[in-house]
This record gives C-alpha cells, structure tokens and sequence, in this order.
C-alpha cells in the first residue's frame, strides 16, 4: 500500500513520465513535418495535430515551435549518440569503430537530410536560437572521434596523431560526406577511406582515395 506520504512524488513521477510521451510524440511529429514541409512552412496547429494532442497541450510543455526545434535536435543527438556507442561496445579493433562510426553518421543524415540542414545551417535560419545546441552536437561528435583516435593509438594500431587539429580535421570531413546535401551517394565511401587510412599513415592509399573517390 502507497503512504500517503509519497503520494506527491509519485505525482509528480507520474507527470513527467507524461511530459517526456507528449515531447517524443512531438519530436516524432515534428521531425516529419519538418523534413517533409521546411521549418518556416510547418505550423504548431499542424505539429499538435500530428502528435494526436492538443495545442493547448502542446504550449504546456513546449512555449514555441523554435523550443521544439531546439529539443527536437538535442534528442535525436542524445538518441543516436546512445545507438552509436551501443554498437561501438561490440567491436575491439578501432580502425573498425571509427569506420563503423562515420558510415553510422552517414547513414543518419541520408535518412534525416533536414536535420543535416539545420546544422550546417548555410542561410543562418536557425543559428539565432540553436547556437547552444549546435555547439553541444559538434561537441559531441568531437568527443567521440577523440576517444576512438586515443583509443586507436595506446594500441598501436593508429600513427602518432595530434589529437585537437586530427579531431577537427575529421570533423570538417565528416560535415562533407555526412550533413552536406549536395554530397553524392557514392562520395561517403571514399572520405571514410580517406580518413581511415589518414589516421593509420597509409600514404599509398591516401593518394589513390584521393584519385579514385573525391572529386
């Protein structure tokens, strides 16, 4: 039997485990109309009817549509970020992290273009209130090639790298075959091999990825 006493906790548990369905039916919602209509283009009324809830309901746990982009991207992050590291777990070699990795990310942005655009964001739309989320997804991404690559070098398997302009460099390579929608399907194979072979100092390869695969 429930004491009394922890009838308001249990409440309160009660409500956020609400809150958290009505945000990921949402995120679910908004997502597609998103990525099917353009941001501007999608209206709240349509987000709230999609998620089957109410506006009102709606404006309870989001105060705009820009709060629900904002947490929409900070969710998919978190989301993928827990998927990757998942499947990372079940591998040893590094080389095939960082290769699983980046076809992982490739794989996304193919499936989520018009989160890819909100990141890049190349007509600044969404900069003006996704700053912060944007530098905590590119952080997050930072984070994870850093681990790979020290991970990859205390076995050896890697050459001696400096780290921060290695990480950056992989970064700006990885906005190229992952989040750029002008990228072409065939083109993500060879920067994945051009940075596999970078981080191991197969020079031999680098030339033919280079000839071979990027225009």
């Amino acid at each position: 039997m429930l004491d009394k006493s922890q009838l308001p906790a249990a409440a309160a548990e009660e409500k956020a485990e609400l809150d958290q369905a009505r945000r990921e039916k949402v995120f679910l919602a908004a997502k597609e109309l998103f990525g099917r209509y353009g941001f501007k283009k999608t209206t709240a009324d349509e987000i709230a009817e999609q998620a089957g809830i109410s506006k009102r309901t709606m404006y309870q746990v989001f105060r705009c549509k820009e709060q629900i982009l904002a947490e929409l991207v900070m969710f998919e992050a978190l989301t993928f970020r827990h998927h990757c590291t998942k499947m990372l777990k079940t591998m040893d070699n590094p080389l095939e992290k960082l290769e699983l990795f980046c076809r992982l990310s490739s794989d996304y942005f193919a499936d989520n273009p018009f989160l890819g655009q909100v990141l890049v964001d190349d007509a600044g739309l969404f900069s003006p209130f996704l700053t912060n989320e944007m530098q905590l997804v590119e952080s997050g991404i930072r984070e994870v090639i850093a681990r790979l690559l020290a991970e990859g070098m205390q076995k050896g398997v890697f050459r001696t790298l400096d780290m921060d302009p290695t990480v950056e460099c992989i970064l700006v390579l990885m906005r190229r075959f992952t989040m750029d929608t002008s990228r072409r399907p065939a083109e993500a194979a060879g920067w994945i091999s051009f940075i596999l072979n970078a981080v191991k100092g197969d020079y031999r390869r680098l030339s033919a990825d280079y000839t071979d695969y990027i225009p």
